[in-house]
């Protein structure tokens, strides 16, 4: 296919496969969308495990198709996700917040990893503290992505969180609407993990991430890019009733320890690469009083593609200014991947406030 101008790239890497939309990037319109399975698995636990052989694949089929030096903009697996609420001084301006949660990272600000990458945005403030909205992920992760992309000749953009991703989709769709007191569950199912990320007045509350080693045996995988269940149809029936009794303990610990009884789960929004969602659609209407969605999206996708589309309408957004003022959670899918020596300036003042002290 040939562009006037570079395309932009959009890919998700999962377990044994990379999924990929393609963007006219004078017109903003999806131009190709498609998925390269591997024989073994690439990613485990949101690990890169074979990299010379992703490398590979990547790089072949960035010559094959002439992108080299095309802007490519990735969704970060769930594994490492970590979202949180800070309070801090008023009076601190952006710059001076950035330095003030990099110097308090893992002391009093706490994290599941070291040398995280952080993004944020302040969500309300008081006569005395602001409230800011943390999205972080380890560092070493991204550099690795990073690295990876570099090296098929791409040019890294942005770094984005599927969830995130999914709530700009319903965001955009005038045909659904939420009243104020909405907690909004974007569950994301697939054959072997679940994702879960919670919004309340378009800012993120709580998200899960969990995965399942005897599925891994359970599903295969075929080289079309179709999920199968391997083993007996009561198995998957007993599996699916397993996952559903954890989803509902998720909905009261969400609704007793993290809104402390004032608010519960009234909406599902569900997509994800599970083969057969209209039957998991059912079984959520069967076992939950609350309202089902599925996200409406372009002829040709499917709701496995809806990350991936919401990442697009990432790179659409920046006109919006509409769009911006009502999906708050959009402010704080920012760029993990910001070039190292921004980020090390940064570090070089947090590691010069930390020695005066």
């Amino acid at each position: 296919m040939l562009f006037k101008s570079k395309p932009i790239l959009l890919i998700q890497f999962l377990e044994r496969s990379i999924r990929y939309i393609v963007m006219d990037a004078s017109k903003k319109l999806i131009v190709e969308k498609d998925e390269l399975v591997f024989d073994t698995a690439i990613i485990q636990e949101g690990k890169v495990t074979n990299v010379s052989l992703l490398q590979a694949r990547l790089d072949s089929l960035i010559k094959e198709k002439k992108w080299k030096n095309a802007k490519v903009s990735i969704i970060l697996p769930d594994d490492f996700v970590t979202i949180r609420e800070e309070k801090i001084p008023v009076q601190l301006s952006y710059n001076e917040i950035k330095d003030y949660l990099h110097l308090h990272i893992n002391q009093s600000i706490r994290l599941p990893f070291d040398d995280p990458r952080i993004d944020f945005e302040v969500i309300s403030k008081d006569e005395t503290t602001q409230t800011v909205f943390i999205a972080a992920y380890p560092g070493d992760q991204v550099r690795n992505y990073l690295s990876l992309l570099e090296n098929v000749s791409l040019k890294p953009e942005v770094a984005d969180i599927s969830a995130l991703c999914m709530y700009r989709v319903l965001s955009s769709q005038s045909k659904v609407t939420f009243s104020e007191d909405a907690h909004i569950m974007m569950l994301q199912w697939n054959p072997i993990d679940t994702s879960i990320m919670v919004f309340h007045k378009g800012i993120p509350q709580f998200n899960r991430h969990t995965r399942s080693t005897r599925l891994t045996d359970a599903w295969n995988l075929t080289k079309e890019g179709k999920w199968e269940w391997k083993i007996a149809e009561s198995d998957l029936a007993d599996f699916l009733e397993e996952q559903l009794n954890g989803l509902e303990r998720f909905m009261e610990f969400y609704r007793y320890s993290v809104m402390d009884g004032e608010g519960s789960i009234t909406n599902i929004v569900l997509s994800g690469y599970f083969p057969d969602l209209d039957r998991l659609k059912d079984l959520l209407n069967d076992r939950f009083s609350v309202t089902i969605h599925s996200l409406d999206l372009p002829a040709g996708l499917t709701q496995a593609d809806a990350a991936l589309y919401g990442l697009s309408l990432k790179e659409n957004k920046k006109k919006a200014t509409l769009f911006k003022q009502e999906n708050k959670s959009d402010k704080v899918t920012k760029n993990f991947l910001k070039k190292e020596s921004m980020r090390n300036e940064t570090e070089d003042l947090s590691e010069g406030e930390v020695a005066n002290d």
